[in-house]
């Protein structure tokens, strides 16, 4: 009889024995389950389960059902579709042999050899999954992505020199039919005559295009992610050709020198934060030339509350006194009336906005106490921009599931079809996916006395059809 598993009540009253043993069963059940859930997922989504399920697709309905990211189940199910084809893996990673992180590391390896040489046939692409899998029953993940470059750096030279041989035995060959027509004529034949020998129908033809690229010079392999931090900051990491890395380290080069103090003091920086400073000097620069004007490409939104507007001055000497300090307690970022956004990574401090405002487009947003747009100061010349920009204000991101507004469409909430106005309170911002999801299914977008759009799920979902709050509302009242 297997004895009961250890928690972090238990776990201490356990024999050394029974935590060895324990681990390894974990280990196993973890691994059989992971097999489980992409064995699933991938059938799921071939069944077309989504549409009975009130979704447009099966990594939506399973995102909201667990509540992880979508790109995280949408890598799932392309990881489980790639295992249905390579069986031994699948096999390797259901009985434990080797952990979810070596199956994603086989396959983006994979992926990689046949990038690099895209005319491997089946068999050889199952052979190197094979040597791939054989590395990661030895070693880490890690390992695995290492010796999934050397194989794809191997496979381009491989594929070079094939193209190349191939393209001189035909040269070769055309040189000798030419060789032969001369020295032995046939002007019976026309000039454009078919080929009346086996020969001639035999005779190879180079591959088409260029030769294939070596590894480091081919930019379909190139990626660069940008993931954000739980403090606010982001890490970037990629993965380029050397072109790219040239251009880069090129534009960078003189942004990034030691420059020393006026004293004669060393440059305290090191290299990788000479790095970081002169990417932000080139995005600076690039920005600027993108305006034309010299100023910074930077929108500032300023969020001010109509029963702040309507205030009087605490201090008739500094009319202009900030409102928090009026406040018991002084608003921060992560408020939802907080005034200082950027669009892609959101809620900024005071500071850096006093730092933007000095060379940027300043837009005073004039909301009400729900954070509904009253009335927009006008920095472009055409209203739908601004109109576009106050539905951003509002909604922040995709009403339903948060994509970020640039993402995003202007949709209808009464369709224009019906008579719905484009006004303020009749527009939504929706994802490209949401916003089929709005016309194709039985999800429905409406209006809720706030003032703010609010997503009705069909019956499916939600019996009762329980009107759901915009996303960045959601998560506001959720912090």
């Amino acid at each position: 009889m297997q004895k009961k598993l250890g928690d972090f009540t238990t776990a201490h009253t356990l024999s050394d024995q029974d935590i060895v043993t324990g681990l390894a069963h974990i280990h196993t059940t973890e691994t059989q389950l992971a097999a489980a859930r992409l064995a699933m997922l991938t059938e799921a989504d071939r069944r077309g389960l989504a549409l009975q399920l009130g979704h447009s697709s099966i990594k939506r309905w399973y995102a909201k059902a667990v509540r992880l990211p979508e790109g995280n189940i949408a890598h799932q199910i392309t990881l489980g579709k790639w295992l249905t084809h390579n069986p031994t893996v699948a096999e390797a990673l259901t009985d434990g042999t080797i952990h979810y992180l070596h199956v994603k590391a086989i396959a983006d390896a994979t992926a990689t050899v046949l990038t690099a040489d895209p005319t491997l046939t089946e068999p050889k692409q199952t052979d190197i999954t094979a040597v791939l899998l054989d590395v990661a029953t030895r070693s880490l993940p890690k390992d695995v992505h290492d010796r999934g470059q050397e194989l794809a750096h191997h496979a381009a030279n491989d594929a070079r020199a094939r193209h190349e041989a191939e393209r001189q035995r035909h040269e070769e060959q055309q040189r000798r039919k030419a060789a032969d027509s001369r020295e032995n004529p046939r002007p019976e034949d026309p000039p454009h005559s078919k080929p009346n020998s086996k020969s001639d129908e035999e005779t190879p033809v180079p591959p088409p295009g260029p030769p294939p690229l070596p590894v480091a010079e081919n930019t379909a392999l190139n990626r660069l992610g940008i993931y954000p931090l739980a403090n606010g900051r982001s890490k970037i990491d990629g993965d380029l050709d050397k072109l790219t890395v040239e251009k880069l380290k090129a534009a960078l080069s003189p942004l990034t020198a030691p420059t020393p103090s006026p004293d004669g003091t060393r440059d305290p920086r090191t290299p990788d934060r000479r790095n970081a400073d002169g990417l932000s000097e080139l995005l600076d620069r690039y920005l600027h030339a993108q305006t034309g004007t010299g100023s910074g490409a930077v929108n500032v939104n300023l969020t001010i509350p109509l029963t702040d507007l309507l205030k009087k001055p605490a201090h008739a000497e500094n009319p202009h006194r900030h409102t928090a300090t009026q406040r018991n307690t002084p608003p921060g970022p992560s408020d939802s009336d907080w005034p200082f956004w950027l669009d892609w990574t959101g809620p900024i401090s005071g500071h850096l906005a006093q730092y933007l405002s000095c060379d940027a487009h300043l837009t005073p947003i004039i909301v009400d106490h729900h954070g509904v747009p009253l009335a927009l100061g006008r920095s472009f010349r055409l209203a739908s921009n601004s109109l576009r920009q106050a539905v951003i204000i509002r909604d922040r991101c995709c009403v339903m599931c948060g994509r970020p507004a640039q993402w995003c469409q202007i949709h209808h909430v009464t369709y224009w079809n019906d008579g719905g106005a484009t006004d303020l309170n009749n527009l939504a911002l929706l994802c490209t996916e949401c916003h089929r999801d709005i016309h194709n299914t039985d999800w429905q977008l409406a209006m809720g006395e706030d003032g703010h759009p609010h997503s009705i799920p069909p019956t499916e979902t939600d019996p009762e059809r329980r009107p759901i709050p915009s996303y960045h509302r959601r998560r506001k009242h959720s912090a």
